[in-house]
């Protein structure tokens, strides 16, 4: 009796023995692809051991591209705010590798510290010494976005042997370290600099490992007219297509990816559409970010499986003597040597690295020092493969019918939704004097013109008539909607298309947009903070440009 109960608890012990798929991830890669890794020294010839923070890290959002193609201005898009250490202006401006991260406490690490502290998941980027963690800084904002994204903001890529000689590191090796951990990297081009310099290629040729996790911008569009955007397009197609080199077609987002207003509204529906589907795949990213770490561990564990095999194969081809003469041959011949392995492991060729970067890897080798493969460790990975692996995924897929997808759009009605990653509640600094009440009287004849209905109310198509005349992107207009749309209706008082209209002086004017409507610039007698359904009660008259009893009757009844 006692001995089936403890092989039932062993059972029940199997059954629970991760408690997340992440979990799962962590403790298979330690206890069995690891030990094949260090035995074949994986971290010398691929890339570095995988720490605990790999597993559980938010997803990252590498930016690149030449300096002044908005990759800065594209982060502060996404935040609605300054964050700090940012720096934007038509000269090369960042000179650092900024990482932006939720934090409770806004700060600014310096790189040093940031490469010390194990919470965080840039401790190895101390392999790359002082000359770039000091070029290095994590800045750290209490912004709900980045509760479930981490973005890379990166030094524009300069032209020339400055980028090579100048900069004091290895920055293609600092941007490969950067993409190996991305879950997706986004690569801006300025519609005015098509020109790809040798050296931003041999950025882009050294990331085409991960061309899968690559999206293209083509940013500040809304610079050119239709027919120039189209020629545009294509060169940049053309170029994209010598250097990527893939039977595929890029991925390219057009648009103009800020909060500024639109120089040419033209192409107003396209920018909108890009943008939207550019938005719609990061706010997904926190939800296929736990997939595709699996399927990055599935490829690196395949990865180290040939990689065993190819140097066990090198060290037994090496003889007693004349060691560097057969070094030279085997290296030559590496890709009959990746023939012959796969034929006699039955190992697929596409496994296999790429055959130039192994022969310059293994140059500096000792082949007779290689290690003998462990079949036990073998067999493990073996199994790692072809059933524990296969065992996580469905563990994920169930994880994933449990938790069910997010809600990507708000649930308000608004005629300029577009996509964002959550909302926005962090706290910024705003000129007092754009955060008072405006005067509806001075928006009635307009409000009038526009058409409400019998209750006094603006319907959105009637409104987005009206604000689009600003020119500003549908983003700055979607969040002034969500701030003057005061009782969630999808419709606007006289009030509320006053508020509206003040928030589109206010942001023309350069001024941040608020997070949330402030208490301030509530209507009279409306609750706080504002409810969906919500009324407007007040009796008595304001002198913040409310309108009177006998208006409140007229423009603000209850929904």
């Amino acid at each position: 009796m006692l001995r089936w109960l403890a092989k039932d608890e062993r059972r029940r012990k199997e059954i629970g023995k991760f408690a997340n798929s992440a979990d799962g991830m962590h403790r298979l890669y330690w206890e069995k692809l690891l030990p094949v890794e260090q035995d074949h020294d994986f971290n010398i010839h691929h890339s570095p051991f995988l720490q605990d923070h790999d597993f559980n890290r938010a997803p990252m959002v590498l930016l690149l591209g030449q300096y002044s193609t908005g990759k800065t201005t594209f982060i502060r898009h996404l935040l609605g705010r300054d964050y700090q250490g940012m720096r934007i202006g038509p000269e090369p401006t960042t000179d650092k590798f900024v990482a932006v991260m939720h934090g409770h406490t806004e700060r600014v690490m310096p790189g040093n510290a940031a490469a010390t502290d194990k919470s965080l998941p840039f401790t190895m980027l101390q392999s790359f010494g002082s000359g770039f963690l000091d070029k290095f800084e994590c800045s750290k904002i209490d912004c709900s976005l980045l509760e479930n994204i981490t973005l890379i903001d990166t030094p524009g890529i300069l032209a020339g042997d400055k980028q090579r000689t100048m900069r004091g590191y290895d920055f293609d090796a600092v941007a490969t370290w950067f993409a190996d951990r991305a879950d997706m990297i986004l690569v801006l081009f300025d519609v005015c600099k098509m020109d790809i310099s040798d050296e931003f290629q041999r950025v882009l040729v050294a990331t085409k490992p991960h061309s899968h996790k690559m999206r293209f911008l083509l940013n500040k569009a809304d610079r050119v007219t239709t027919p120039q955007l189209m020629r545009v397009y294509g060169a940049m197609m053309w170029n994209l297509g010598k250097v990527v080199n893939s039977p595929e077609v890029s991925r390219v987002f057009v648009g103009s990816f800020w909060d500024e207003p639109l120089a040419n509204d033209e192409q107003r529906r396209l920018f909108e559409s890009e943008e939207n589907d550019l938005y719609t795949q990061l706010a997904c990213l926190p939800k296929s970010a736990a997939i595709r770490k699996l399927s990055d561990l599935i490829k690196r564990a395949r990865l180290a499986r040939v990689h065993a095999y190819l140097l066990d194969h090198l060290k037994r081809k090496m003889p007693s003597f004349g060691k560097d003469r057969e070094k030279r041959r085997l290296l030559a011949s590496l890709p009959s040597v990746y023939k012959d392995i796969s034929e006699e492991r039955s190992l697929t060729m596409g496994d296999f690295p790429d055959v130039r970067y192994m022969q310059e890897s293994l140059r500096s080798s000792d082949f007779s020092k290689f290690k003998r493969l462990d079949k036990a460790k073998l067999e493990k990975l073996e199994i790692l493969l072809s059933v524990d692996l296969p065992k996580l995924m469905l563990m994920f897929s169930q994880e994933s019918s449990t938790n069910g997808d997010p809600d990507l759009m708000a649930s308000h009605a608004s005629p300029f939704a577009v996509i964002k990653v959550n909302g926005l509640t962090e706290a910024s600094a705003y000129s007092p004097q754009w955060l008072v009440p405006p005067d509806p009287e001075d928006y009635r004849g307009e409000f009038m013109a526009a058409g409400p209905n019998e209750v006094g109310k603006l319907s959105a198509q009637k409104a987005k008539v009206k604000l689009v005349e600003s020119k500003l992107p549908s983003s700055a207009l979607h969040k002034i909607w969500s701030l003057a749309d005061v009782d969630k209706d999808g419709m606007l008082t006289l009030y509320e298309y006053a508020l509206a209209k003040h928030f589109i002086k206010m942001r023309l004017d350069g001024q941040d947009l608020p997070p949330s409507l402030p208490p301030a610039m509530m209507p009279a007698g409306h609750a706080w903070p504002p409810k969906a359904g919500g009324s407007f009660a007040s009796e008595s008259t304001t002198t913040s440009g409310i309108p009177p009893a006998a208006e409140v009757a007229a423009f603000h009844v209850s929904v």
